[in-house]
């Protein structure tokens, strides 16, 4: 079968969690993972390397529930519709193997009759495991409602299995090594067809962005700008009543800051023409969505275009800003 080359690093797919009802806050990040793949696919550009397929001592093992006591239940083989948990077990405790608050694993794959592996990496959030334990517990095709483990930097197994099995023939054994500094552990997947499979990932995976999202905005700052005096804005179409009627409903406004200077600066293409002019002060606000709980702050920014005879039409708002933990906001 054709080989697929794919990059050593997998971009992760975020879901979006409420964008409509969201105003201004960063485009979620949100491609189906057969989308992202394609891209992937598209811009490969790495080499298949050969791995030896040679194995040490199995220090990583995998099962179709979470474990109890041990390594009981271990499983090496899997088929479509099987959840997958994975048990790493140290000979050192689990802070000689993180970096930076994670654990990464290089992840080799291949169809089980091929010689070549294609490797990615898939990294896990370990800040709030024991790192002095020796073994760790982590996800691969968790059930969602049984999902616990953070994916650092977005890189997300079931996204990383999606991506591979989507150009597996149906019934092929696919096989998925996993290596952490020497320790290392096998399992082989076997899916029915593609649409199938993606369906059984799919809130799988959507569980795993919903951890990346709330991984990414407890990691935010709270601009510096939050802290510095508000001010007001001479035209008062800008006041700050106004102003919060371009926010959506069902919003609690936590903080809200206008910065110093001018109303507008005018906005010109590379010929002297005036386009439109825009705000010249910036204008932060953080807010809470009722419904989902969540909070965000946003930089809004009002343009009014140029319709010439010194004359500008009504305010257009865009925005830029991203979700926060609502305990950074004070």
């Amino acid at each position: 079968m054709k080989r697929m080359l794919l990059t050593g690093l997998l971009a992760v797919l975020f879901t979006t969690e409420d964008a409509s009802a969201q105003f201004g806050k960063l485009v979620e990040k949100a491609r189906s993972g057969a989308d992202k793949a394609k891209e992937i696919k598209s811009n490969a550009n790495t080499t298949t390397s050969t791995v030896n397929k040679k194995m040490g001592q199995v220090n990583i093992y995998f099962s179709k529930t979470r474990f109890g006591e041990g390594t009981t239940g271990a499983s090496s083989d899997f088929t479509e519709g099987d959840y997958i948990y994975g048990r790493i077990v140290f000979p050192k405790p689990l802070k000689e193997y993180v970096s930076d608050n994670t654990i990464t694993f290089d992840v080799a794959h291949k169809e089980a009759d091929d010689d070549d592996y294609n490797v990615n990496q898939v990294k896990i959030d370990v800040t709030k495991a024991n790192q002095e334990a020796n073994q760790l517990d982590f996800d691969v095709l968790a059930d969602p409602k049984q999902a616990t483990t953070l994916y650092a930097d977005h890189l997300q197994a079931p996204s990383l299995i999606v991506m591979v099995m989507q150009y597996i023939q149906p019934g092929v054994k696919t096989e998925f090594n996993w290596k952490v500094e020497g320790l290392e552990g096998t399992f082989y997947l076997t899916t029915k067809n593609t649409q199938s499979f993606a369906a059984f990932v799919a809130p799988i995976q959507q569980k795993a962005n919903s951890f990346a999202q709330n991984d990414d905005a407890m990691k935010a700052d709270l601009p510096e700008e939050f802290d510095q005096p508000s001010h007001a804005f001479a035209d008062p179409q800008l006041s700050k009543a106004n102003i919060l009627k371009y926010l959506p409903a069902n919003i609690e406004v936590l903080k809200f800051v206008v910065g110093p200077g001018d109303d507008y600066k005018v906005m010109k293409n590379a010929l002297g023409v005036i386009l439109y002019k825009q705000t010249d002060r910036y204008i932060m606000v953080a807010y809470k969505d009722k419904k989902t709980g969540n909070c965000y702050y946003d930089n809004v920014i009002f343009e009014r275009p140029y319709e010439g005879n010194g004359k500008y039409g009504s305010l257009k708002v865009r925005t830029n800003g991203e979700r926060i933990d609502c305990s950074k906001i004070k």
